[in-house]
């Protein structure tokens, strides 16, 4: 058409103009980007005949609407080439002029010289140098001194680009041209000199001109590919991507400098339907050229392409593709085998399953462990299509293997792998989360397959990357450091998520320049002997492999950018309405960037700068902080004022309710100022930690060089606290609430307390005190805190009724809440807060009738805000006439809803909508993934409700597949229904939630008959009755009762006894049992037709009458009113109905203790023969074995209880009897029948210790070995037996238990480990292997066993702090690796099985494959500087970690190691109360590891603090001096009378203020970490404390108690004093635990009311619910024969018991409530409540020793 217009015709051209004018007209852009993409063409046409038909120029350019001049200036590029081959000089003067520069000038103008050039390389010729010189002379005289080589070498990378474009067109002459061109240009540009004419042999430069220019070559051509410099034609494209297959052919490994450049742009266009062919045809020539050091971080992208487009490629590039699989198989079969669990399957292409079979026999020797932790890793990558096919496979995996996974999270302790799990889908689902929404539904269809984890029990909290740069950028070590950081954490991030190539460009460039900074370049990577003395290998190689390769181009790399406009100073204030956060975040860190000084900041800021407005947000965010920091200490003064300003302004900047944009704006902005603010803080706060650890002590000298530097911190810290103190902490704490960010307000908002405090007078801060609390009590019902309001309540004088509301809110009295809230709307009608708060109340009480009345009463206008509740309510009260008018009424405001949404799911399948069903479901995933931020994912904790929604949509999804799908199996669906539900763990709201969701599918589906229905009532009603809603309970029950579900009975009749309505329980049951409900319950449940076993339903229905049976036995054991035979006969009965149940044979065995004990109290005289036999020891015993034998929840009140009952019976078969018990006959008699006795019960035991599991016997292994000497011979075999198995089991582990009695110091002892050890061995000459790595196990062991007994006995002569294992303590290191695993709580630990897998104890596996073993001992070792000079040893274990243990001599740590066993106790019953496990209270507790009876292993716990360490660092750094002789002087004339304790409280506390809290705010400056440390060190504070004063523990002193320095939580050390001996101390310990001034003041501005009150009375409560378990442990301790748990005291005192028994008995007392000298128990309350006053008694502190 535009040849026409230079027809000769006037006709012709008109018409073809017009033709053009129309197409133009047509276009949706303009003429000139019509035009544009077919320049390469159409210019040359126009412009050959310029001279002779110029009116063609002309009628383009009037299309175009420019002129002739613009016309030629535009399409120079594509004109000026063809004219250099054409010689048209003329022409060329014509474009030269029009664009305003000589011919010459024109012509090196880098990209016309690149396409001349270009265009002459592709020409024929055989003396091309010669070529370009006498084409280009023809066009300009300025070209006659022209050297061809150096012209070649500037623009190198356009010419390969353009060159290999050719390469890949499908014209053969001109392929094989382009080819030779870049062989010349190549060997051009590499060679210095030119290419020789010489007919000497050349060598071919290809290879290392690519290796030197892919990276420019890659950006061009993906600039192409990815229309980064404009809209590019796809025919353009795809010679873009031939281009790159040409290149990797010919240049082969040498782009493997490219390679992240490559496959990241091959990857984008695959993604491209247009491109996706050519460009994965691209991809199999790089997969096919490169070796297999390149391609093996692509192997598993190549799987996922092939298995996610496999349908979309063309037959042809399907077939390159099978045989790229093949010839991996086969030239890389090492690489396969490698990643052969990380490789996505093949499962889905029919073409694939030769390949795919082998996929999976090689991954059938993986575990399920090693299987999911394949899938964390695959879903971590980069790369959108490896993450989709890894996270379509793991939700398959996940189906197949759901009860498995619950297991692992309901095991105890749970495993890890559950967690990291949810943790990859939630950080992979945050990455993805604007970009790919298929991603983020596979990761919310997989988090709803784990489930909502029980965050009070499993943590997943993300790993937090942080950097301080304590030197402001002065040192260069520190801001290399930062350098390595912003690299890995941020630019590596961006640069392979960027998708511009403009953005990767200038990405590129900073990567390039950093690196320059921080002296790493291409040698760097390589190792050298001088490793040591090279920082930068070290650095190098720190990083991790995918960091390193994505780096490694740019050591190398010759990025240029063009220079940055100069921008004009800011106008500050930068925030204005209007602003964006994006433009204020970038202004301002542009300017603070520019403002920066600094030797070191004069070369990196300018870097930074350059990157700031090109990319998202996520780097200036990161590097705001540091670019405030400088400017606020380098800075001027007018800057340091502008930039405090700036952030007080936006701290102070109301907030608009109605301009919801620019109330987003404003909160983001004030969340980067937070941020700012934490980051000063931390920096103040390490600072300062750097000056008091630098400064020389007690030194006084001339002004030197680091006085002066001294004297700089100081005024940089200075600055620094006046920039915080400008920020009121008001301020801050008003702007925190309206953020959400609640812990922060309460942080600042305590600070403002204690300013109030101590800056008015008393009067004053009395008169603002009920404000100030006010305030804090509003915050603090908007944190995940149940106790802070009442402890805050305790403080306020007078409660107000809005204050007594909220306290019953928090505390889950909803019923009390729900009275006020009725009554206030009755007042106030039209309020929208108070009608949400009511229905909240109805909710949570479970008064959904009545919820959707008073829904129903509101006026059309405010039921917006009700809706949710009453979709809620319809669902679980089956009112779908309801739910639909509700769902309706929602219309587009409500949409975003969660119940709205999950209301009209349950519609569609009410209109039998399957397909909308799922449609709904997907979008509600989608819906609630997108909210899903870094704040709100931190942990499981912040985001539990999000995962809820998912783990909800899973069930309704599995609930919906059972109707749709015939193969579903319902009783398995049940099971793990029930399994789901449990997970949930103490989340009583969230479980009724479930229940109700659930109730309204199964009554839409008919695979669920009425009963299944019923049961979801039953669980409901228990969930009341425990959260004590008695009324939703029995309301729960009557439905399940009018489903006809007789079992309901059973949990009525709890409901009766839990009202106080015993005798009528009791009558209850036994009349349901009596009409023997449950078996018609059977019948009619095997009438319904429902797929089940008629063996499952029996065994389901024989189990509800088993525990009707067990119920009615308990209630008239507890009663006490009942003869025990009867009772035993009800025990019995409860067995007989199941006799598979563990629960039943455990409370039958309790029982008979119970006897037992009844009988022990009695004099000789009164016992009965039973007992005196020891047959009710027996009975005992058979009872507790038979429960270990259906599982293992009882295992830590059964197992001691049994060996201690056995080893007694054994000692009394040989004892002849007191004289007190009869005539001689009888004794005789007696003693024969305890032989009988201890026969059958040998019998017993010997029979389950074949039967039981080793892992059950390994739980009370040192109780074992403790009575290995027993004297009677037919026990010490069964014990032998029990050692045996456990070592041959579990010889990892339990070899470390042994090896202490083999190197024991008791003869007897000795031999009898020794025997242990052959009959281990002679039990493993039996298997396959013959025990010979067990032998070679056992032989390693003790000759490291003999090794650490050197390093704890060995002699350290002068005090050093550190020696040497090998040289100073004769420490052989030969002895590692070992394959025993390192002695740590973690890996000595058996996890046991679940309560849902009980059947079958053998299946468990009790440790993880992946034990962490000895690998090799490092050699230096710390010497502790106490008495008996303990040393520290680090282990390397074979996971490549760093390990510590202290090796104690001279002390029995047996007795350490039985008091962490008690500890670990109580803490598995913290976790198993819903109250305690929601408050996390827990007591820490470590591996003791006895090597004999005086040396051992204690497990080295790292960054621990002593109390006395914290508190004398503090009062230091205040400048208060301790003198002790006066404090010594005042306390004694204290403690002289009662009278004169105002001298302790008004002369000796007042030297000492409280400052423990300060410990806090340094160690926590994060507002959110603060809030948790406090909290943690508040709770496990009162949980130590109650354990401690039961437990009689004394010698609390500041180095007694120590805090994690990473957590806040307290860590007690030295239980020496045990069982109230510091009352036999010269001077008393007169309190029940440490509860000092400074202790109470850090737990904040409550003190010891809420959270410390609450947790102690729990603690309480605990121990009392558990005493029988709490007294059996104890008892095994005590009667340890090897240990004396009592020990010599200092004095005598009647307070302090002096025999085992006496212990029991003091400990019980405690236990009970008991107070000395008191024969009333207190409540817990009121035991506690006592307990806190004696702490807190001025008169008892002011007797306690000074060093205390």
């Amino acid at each position: 058409m535009v040849e026409y217009l230079g027809h000769g015709y006037q006709l012709v051209c008109g018409l073809a103009y017009d033709e053009l004018q129309r197409l133009c007209g047509h276009s949706s852009f303009g003429a000139l980007r019509l035009f544009t993409p077919y320049w390469q063409t159409i210019a040359p046409v126009i412009v050959q005949d310029l001279q002779r038909r110029p009116q063609v120029a002309q009628y383009v350019s009037d299309l175009l609407s420019i002129s002739v001049a613009d016309f030629l200036r535009i399409t120079q590029a594509f004109t000026i080439p063809y004219l250099v081959l054409r010689k048209r000089r003329d022409i060329l003067q014509r474009v030269a002029d029009a664009c305003g520069r000589t011919v010459r000038t024109l012509c090196m103008e880098h990209s016309n010289m690149a396409a001349i050039l270009t265009s002459i390389l592709l020409q024929t010729s055989d003396d091309m140098e010669n070529l370009i010189t006498t084409l280009l002379k023809s066009i300009s005289s300025e070209f006659n001194q022209i050297d061809c080589a150096e012209l070649v070498r500037t623009e190198p990378v356009l010419i390969a680009s353009e060159l290999l474009k050719t390469a890949g067109d499908t014209d053969d002459s001109r392929r094989l041209k382009a080819k030779d061109a870049i062989r010349f240009l190549a060997n051009l540009t590499q060679n210095k000199h030119g290419v020789s004419r010489t007919p000497t042999k050349q060598i071919d430069a290809t290879g290392p001109f690519f290796a030197t220019h892919v990276l420019g070559i890659m950006a061009h051509l993906s600039d192409s590919i990815n229309e980064g410099k404009g809209w590019q034609l796809t025919p353009d494209k795809v010679r873009c991507l031939a281009a790159i297959q040409e290149m990797i052919k010919i240049a082969k490994n040498h782009v493997s400098n490219g390679l992240p450049q490559i496959s990241a742009c091959l990857r984008s266009a695959i993604d491209n339907p247009e491109l996706r062919n050519q460009a994965f045809a691209s991809w199999i020539t790089m997969m096919s050229t490169l070796g297999s050091d390149e391609i093996a971080g692509l192997v598993d992208p190549t799987f996922a392409i092939i298995a996610q487009f496999w349908n979309a490629f063309t037959p042809r590039i399907q077939s390159q593709v099978y045989s790229l699989v093949g010839e991996l198989f086969e030239a890389h079969s090492n690489l396969i085998l490698e990643n052969v669990n990380t490789i996505p399957s093949l499962a889905s292409i029919p073409l694939m399953s030769k390949f795919e079979q082998e996929i999976v026999r090689l991954k059938a020797k993986t575990d399920t462990k090693r299987q999911v932790q394949a899938f964390i890793e695959r879903s971590q990558n980069e790369n959108a299509t490896v993450v989709t096919r890894a996270l379509v496979e793991l939700e398959q995996f996940l189906r197949e293997h759901e009860g498995l996974l619950h297991e692992y999270a309901m095991t105890e302790p749970p495993d890890l792998v559950v967690s990291r799990l949810t943790r990859s889908l939630l950080d992979t689902c945050l990455c993805f989360n604007e970009s790919n929404s298929d991603v983020i539904l596979l990761c919310a269809k997989c988090m709803g397959l784990v489930g909502c984890l029980d965050s009070t029990r499993i943590e997943a909290v993300r790993e937090k990357g942080d950097m301080i740069v304590l030197s402001n950028f002065q040192e260069a070590e520190e801001t290399v450091d930062f350098v390595i950081f912003f690299l890995q954490e941020v630019l590596v991030k961006a640069f392979l998520s960027a998708t511009n190539s403009r953005a990767q460009g200038f990405l590129a460039y900073a990567m390039q320049e950093l690196l320059k900074f921080c002296g790493l370049n291409s040698s760097t990577t390589f190792r050298s002997r001088e490793v040591h003395f090279n920082p930068n290998f070290v650095r190098w190689a720190n990083l991790s492999e995918s960091v390193r390769s994505t780096l490694a181009p740019f050591l190398t790399s010759k990025y240029v950018v063009t220079a940055a406009t100069v921008q004009p100073d800011c106008s500050y204030p930068i925030y204005h309405l209007g602003l964006s956060h994006r433009q204020w975040i970038r202004s301002i860190t542009y300017d603070l960037l520019r403002k920066g000084q600094g030797e070191n900041i004069e070369e990196l800021f300018p870097v930074f700068s350059r990157i700031i407005r090109t990319q998202d947000t996520h780097i200036s965010t990161f590097l705001l902080p540091f670019a405030m920091l400088n400017v606020l200490i380098s800075g001027s003064t007018d800057q340091q004022q502008q930039a405090s300003e700036e952030m007080l302004a936006i701290l102070k900047q109301p907030l608009m309710d109605k301009d919801v944009g620019a109330r987003e704006t404003l909160i983001l902005c004030s969340q980067n100022v937070f941020q700012i603010l934490d980051y000063l803080s931390r920096w103040m706060q390490e600072k300062k930690k750097q000056i008091n650890g630098s400064k020389p002590p007690g030194t006084r000298t001339s002004r030197t060089s680091s006085q002066y530097s001294l004297e700089n911190v100081q005024a940089q810290l200075s600055r620094i606290e006046r920039v915080l103190q400008m920020i009121p902490a008001d301020v801050v704490a008003r702007r925190a609430v309206e953020c959400k960010s609640f812990a922060r307000a309460l942080f600042y908002w305590e600070q403002f307390i204690r300013e109030k405090r101590y800056s008015d007078n008393a009067s004053a801060f009395a008169n603002d005190q009920e404000f100030l609390y006010e305030r804090l009590q509003d915050i603090y019902t908007q944190i995940d805190e149940p106790d802070g309001i009442e402890g805050i309540s305790a403080h306020m004088q007078v409660l107000n009724i809005d204050q007594q509301i909220l306290g019953h809110r928090k505390a889950g009295r909803w019923t009390a809440a729900q009275s006020w809230y009725e009554l206030l709307l009755s007042q106030k009608p039209d309020s929208a807060e108070v009608q949400y708060h009511l229905l909240t109340c109805l909710k949570e009480s479970g008064q959904h009738d009545v919820l959707l009345n008073q829904v129903d009463s509101f006026q059309p206008s405010q039921t917006s805000a009700a809706l949710p509740f009453a979709a809620e309510a319809s669902w679980v009260t089956g009112k779908w006439a309801k739910l639909e008018s509700y769902c309706t009424m929602a219309g587009a405001d409500l949409s975003e809803n969660f119940n709205i949404g999950v209301g009209r799911a349950l519609l569609a399948l009410i209109g039998n909508k399957p397909d909308n069903h799922s449609v709904i479901l997907d979008e509600l995933r989608c819906r609630t993934a997108r909210s899903l931020t870094t704040s709100n994912t931190t942990s499981l904790q912040t985001c539990h409700d999000i995962l809820l929604k998912f783990h909800v949509l899973s069930e309704l999804e599995s609930i919906c597949r059972a109707q749709n799908t015939e193969n579903v199996d319902k009783s398995e669906l049940k099971i793990i229904l029930g399994q789901r539900l449990n997970m949930l763990g103490a989340f009583m709201s969230e479980k009724q939630y479930v229940l109700g969701l659930r109730r309204a599918y199964m009554n839409l589906n008919n695979k669920f008959s009425k009963y299944d229905v019923a049961a979801t009532w039953v669980a409901s009603a228990k969930l009341a009755r425990k959260a004590g809603f008695i009324h939703q309970a029995f309301n729960a029950v009557l439905r399940a009762s009018q489903l006809c579900d007789e079992s309901a009975k059973i949990e009525h009749s709890r409901l009766l006894w839990r009202e106080g309505h015993h005798r009528k329980a009791i009558q209850s049951l036994e009349g349901a049992i009596a009409a023997n409900a449950f078996k018609s319950q059977e019948e009619s449940q095997i009438d319904e037709s429902v797929t089940v076993t008629n063996q499952g339903q029996r065994r389901h229905n024989n189990l509800s009458k088993a525990r009707a049976h067990l119920l009615l036995a308990r209630w008239n054991d507890g009663a006490g009113q009942t003869q025990s035979d009867t009772i035993i006969n009800q025990y019995r009965e409860a067995i007989d109905s199941h006799r598979r149940w563990e629960k039943g044979h455990y409370f039958l065995g309790k029982h008979y203790n119970k006897l037992l004990e009844s009988e022990k109290a009695k004099p000789p005289h009164k016992q009965a023969q039973t007992f005196i036999y020891g047959e009710t020891a027996k009975l005992v015993i058979e009872s507790y074995l038979r429960s270990l034998g259906f599982g293992a929840k009882y295992i830590y009140q059964t197992l001691p209880r049994i060996l201690t009952l056995w080893l007694e019976l054994g000692d009394d078969a040989g004892k002849p009897l007191d004289s007190k018990y009869g005539n001689d006959e009888f004794r005789s008699q007696a003693v024969t029948q305890r032989r009988r006795q201890l026969e059958a019960a040998n019998a017993h035991m010997k029979r389950y210790v074949d039967r039981l599991p080793a892992f059950v016997f390994y739980a009370g292994l040192s109780q074992i070995v403790a009575r290995i000497v027993h004297t009677n011979s037919s026990v010490y075999a069964i014990l032998l037996e029990m050692v045996a198995k456990v070592v041959g089991t579990h010889p990892q582990q339990a070899l470390w238990t042994l090896l202490a009695v083999v190197k024991s110091s008791n003869k007897e002892r000795a031999h009898r480990g020794r025997q242990c050890i052959d009959r281990i061995l002679e039990s493993a000459k039996k298997t396959k292997e013959g025990g010979r790595e067990l032998k070679a196990l056992i032989t390693h062991g003790q000759r490291l066993s003999d090794q650490l007994l050197h390093v704890c006995e060995g002699e350290i002569k002068s005090k050093p702090s550190s020696v040497s294992l090998s040289k100073d303590l004769g420490f052989i290191h030969r002895t590692a690796p070992c394959k025993l695993v390192i002695p740590l709580e973690s890996t000595l630990t058996a996890s046991l099985p679940t309560a849902t897998v009980n059947a079958d104890m053998r299946r468990h596996q009790a440790f993880s494959h992946d034990m962490v073993t000895i690998s090799t001992f490092l050699d230096d070792a710390m010497v502790l500087n106490s008495l008996q000079r303990p040393r520290k040893i680090s282990i390397r274990g074979s996971d490549g970690h760093i390990y510590s243990l202290l090796c104690k001599p001279k002390d029995d740590l047996r007795k350490d190691q039985r008091l962490m066993e008690f500890n670990a106790m109580i803490n598995r019953s913290l976790k198993k109360d819903v109250e305690s496990s929601k408050r996390r209270l827990y007591i820490k507790t470590y591996a003791v590891t006895p090597l004999n009876e005086e040396c051992g292993l204690i497990e080295w716990v790292d960054n621990l603090k002593t109390l006395r360490d914290i508190l004398v660092n503090s009062y230091k750094q205040k400048n208060i001096p301790v003198n002790y002789g006066q404090i010594r002087h005042q306390l004694d004339e204290a403690c002289s009378s009662p009278d004169k304790v105002p001298l302790f409280t008004h002369k000796v506390l007042p030297q000492f203020p409280p400052l423990f809290h300060e410990w806090f705010v340094e160690m926590f400056p994060e507002p959110g970490a603060w809030f948790a440390a406090r909290l943690r060190y508040t709770r496990s504070c009162a949980v130590m404390s109650i354990v401690g004063h039961v437990l009689g523990l004394g010698d609390r002193h500041g180095e007694n108690i120590l805090f994690e320095e990473g957590n806040g939580g307290t860590f007690h050390v030295d239980f020496n004093c045990l069982f109230d001996k510091g009352l036999t101390f010269e001077k008393p310990e007169e309190v029940p635990f440490r509860l000092t001034h400074n202790m109470v003041d850090a737990f904040g501005a409550y003190g010891f009311e809420g959270p410390f009150r609450k947790s102690s009375e729990l603690t309480l409560q605990i121990l009392r619910q558990n005493e029988d378990t709490l007294m059996t442990i104890l008892e095994t301790f005590l009667h340890d024969p090897t240990t004396d748990f009592i020990g010599k005291k200092k004095k005598p005192s009647l307070r302090v018991p002096e025999t085992p028994e006496g212990v029991l008995e003091s400990v019980r007392n405690k236990v009970r409530g008991l107070l000395p000298l008191e024969s009333v128990p207190l409540s817990i309350e009121g035991y506690v409540h006592e307990l806190i006053k004696q702490a807190t008694d001025p008169w008892n502190l002011a007797r306690m020793y000074i060093g205390w």
